[in-house]
């Protein structure tokens, strides 16, 4: 049993960071090509890449991270599933600590030595991609996700719940539970 549970962290664990990534990237390009282009008004696709990519929030990774933590939550129930953004955590410390170590080639102008330089660097806008800087997008961003995945699971655990003492409180006559 011991086995089964560390698959199923590790699979909660890929898809609770990488996974999203890739469902928000490829979900979002599907909705704008499934746009209309009517009297040439569909909107440019550098929008698309700015939300994804080259904003240091990760709206879409977020709320993608939210909805399948909360889906997934509620269907495949694991108690693994709340603990999936302490690895991104672990990984986003070590590095946040030790200095840029994933941009080797970013320019050192970029490169943050005080306190407030990587919180940018690693949380603001001090790291972007047309800076060839990708240690948000590999690290933060899955950290990101990850929590918002956890942050799913637990409102899917804690909404079941709560369903569960309302139904047993509105039971007639409950059943003993074993």
């Amino acid at each position: 049993m011991r086995v089964r549970d560390f698959f199923i962290f590790i699979c909660h664990q890929l898809f609770g960071s990488w996974g999203i990534a890739f469902l928000a990237g490829f979900g979002s390009f599907s909705l704008f090509d499934m746009l209309p282009d009517s009297a040439g008004l569909k909107p440019s696709m550098h929008i698309l890449h700015w939300l994804l990519t080259e904003n240091p929030f990760y709206p879409v990774q977020i709320s993608t991270g939210l909805y399948f933590g909360w889906f997934l939550g509620r269907r495949f129930p694991h108690k693994s599933m709340p603990w999936v953004w302490i690895l991104p955590l672990l990984v986003l410390a070590y590095s946040f600590l030790a200095g840029p170590v994933v941009s080797p080639w970013a320019s050192l102008l970029i490169r943050p030595e005080s306190l407030r330089g990587r919180l940018g660097f690693y949380f603001g806008w001090g790291c972007q991609p047309r800076d060839r800087c990708i240690d948000q997008l590999l690290l933060t961003m899955p950290f990101y996700a990850s929590a918002a995945y956890s942050a799913g699971a637990l409102l899917a655990r804690n909404a079941s719940a709560k369903t569960r003492v309302i139904s047993d409180a509105t039971d007639p006559m409950p059943l003993p539970r074993s």
